[in-house]
């Protein structure tokens, strides 16, 4: 059981014990905060509202917002004798997120407060599972998945080596249940289990699509990988998304928007990858076709932040630097940096700006990118870029855009575009902390002032 399928399940149970429980959809409206507002306000007095926050590492800002007007409402309810609690629970793969939330552009004061009191607990590493629990885990996950399977259990019960660190996290033990079932050989390793549940998923999608009509595997991959580095779509756009990938399966688009039925009419709901579906996308990514799935799904902005989003989350082997994939990275790690570098000078604002909500789990992706870039075709795309000096988990992408818009300034021999590149230039070399990189911010802070100061003059 991963978090996401635990969250539902403490929702359920606090439903049932008189809380209101609310789950924060994957797309939400422009005016998400004040239905939020709203809806809390018509709650009855003292009320007890658990909100779940699913994949919160990539939604700071609505947390952000959401607590904010949570404490406003709750501000309301004291004035007038009544109280609400409300709690939200925010699942992520790590809790490096929670520290820069301080950071964030729509951080308020009142935010900020909060964060640095008493009040924030901060984060701590789930404990670590004892060995001694694992073989009747496994135990029982054999029995439910064999009625819920109407299977027979097998005679005799082969148990795997649980004691292995394969088995450190719960997931691995169902899996290795659900090969056991199924007849496997003994599985040891986490791809291989991995491996042998995503073949029991394409028989599933299968039988769902019906015997009567072909469903070649690697087809069946790419656009799902595709739909799961978009983060959803609607039928259409899947529709031609799957036959620009030159895939021809018969009712794809509608037999998927039935089984993931999206918000709207005619939707498909957004695919939050898990372990599966990451080792999916990992495995397809570094096979032909590719850098053609990673082009169409950053055909646009927001799929340019919703393949941010889902790449951020998976291992990246990066030098020291950030500036280049280490020299083991595999194939599908490079085909996402080329992917990434031919999307700068298109979607360059909207990628630093998700560097910016994102934090430094995006890092390695965008600085690695932006480096396989030729200095002109760096300092082209900068021209236009807006950088934002509260992008301090990105400090090290920003100081060397900021280097190719001062480059690209100096070029065209424009003043007032020199100074304001030598500020931002300025700006983030201070934000890295370090005493060369301050010594460097001294000198161009220096030299945005005298240019500044001689336009002034002639002005």
């Amino acid at each position: 059981i991963g978090k996401t399928r635990t969250a539902l399940e403490i929702v359920k149970r606090a439903r049932s014990s008189g809380w209101t429980g609310a789950w924060l959809a994957s797309g939400l409206p422009a005016d998400a905060v004040q239905q939020w507002k709203a809806w809390l306000r018509e709650l009855a007095a003292s009320s007890r509202v658990l909100l779940v926050v699913d994949y919160a590492e990539t939604r700071q800002e609505a947390l952000l917002q959401l607590l904010d007007s949570a404490y406003q409402v709750q501000g309301e309810r004291r004035k007038d004798g009544s109280s609400m609690r409300v709690h939200v629970l925010c699942l992520a793969r790590d809790g490096a997120w929670w520290d820069q939330l301080k950071n964030q552009r729509v951080c308020t004061t009142l935010m900020k407060t909060w964060l640095a009191g008493t009040g924030n607990w901060g984060h701590a590493p789930l404990p670590a599972w004892a060995s001694a629990d694992r073989p009747s885990a496994f135990q029982d996950a054999l029995e439910d998945f064999a009625k819920a399977q109407n299977a027979k259990l097998p005679v005799p019960r082969p148990t795997p080596d649980l004691s292995d660190r394969t088995y450190e996290r719960p997931l691995f033990i169902h899996l290795a249940a659900l090969a056991t079932l199924a007849g496997e050989a003994e599985h040891v390793s986490e791809e291989a289990l991995v491996r042998s549940q995503l073949k029991r998923e394409f028989s599933h999608w299968k039988r769902w699509f019906g015997s009567e009509e072909p469903l070649p595997t690697e087809d069946w991959s790419d656009a799902l990988v595709w739909l799961s580095l978009v983060n959803g779509a609607v039928v259409d756009g899947l529709r031609k998304a799957v036959q620009a990938m030159g895939i021809a399966i018969p009712r794809f688009a509608e037999v998927t928007a039935g089984f993931y039925p999206g918000e709207s009419k005619g939707a498909v709901a957004s695919l939050q990858p898990d372990l599966l579906g990451e080792a999916l996308i990992a495995e397809q990514l570094g096979k032909e076709r590719g850098k053609r799935v990673l082009f169409l799904a950053l055909q646009d902005s927001q799929q340019v932040s919703n393949v941010l989003a889902v790449l951020s989350r998976m291992k990246c082997m990066h030098t020291s630097d950030f500036r280049a994939l280490a020299a083991d990275a595999p194939q599908w790690q490079r085909t996402a940096m080329e992917a990434f570098a031919e999307a700068w000078p298109i979607h360059g604002q909207v990628m630093l700006d998700t560097g910016r909500l994102l934090g430094r789990q995006t890092l390695p992706w965008l600085l690695a990118s932006w480096c396989l870039l030729k200095d002109e075709q760096q300092e082209f795309a900068a021209e236009s870029f807006v950088l934002r000096t509260e992008s301090t988990s990105v400090v090290e992408l920003m100081v060397d855009v900021a280097r190719a818009s001062y480059r690209a300034a100096k070029a065209a021999n424009a003043e007032s575009d020199v100074a304001a590149s030598t500020h931002n230039l300025a700006t983030f070399l201070s934000q890295q902390g370090d005493s060369a990189s301050r010594v460097k911010a001294l000198a161009y802070a220096r030299e945005a002032v005298s240019i500044r100061r001689k336009l002034a003059a002639e002005q």
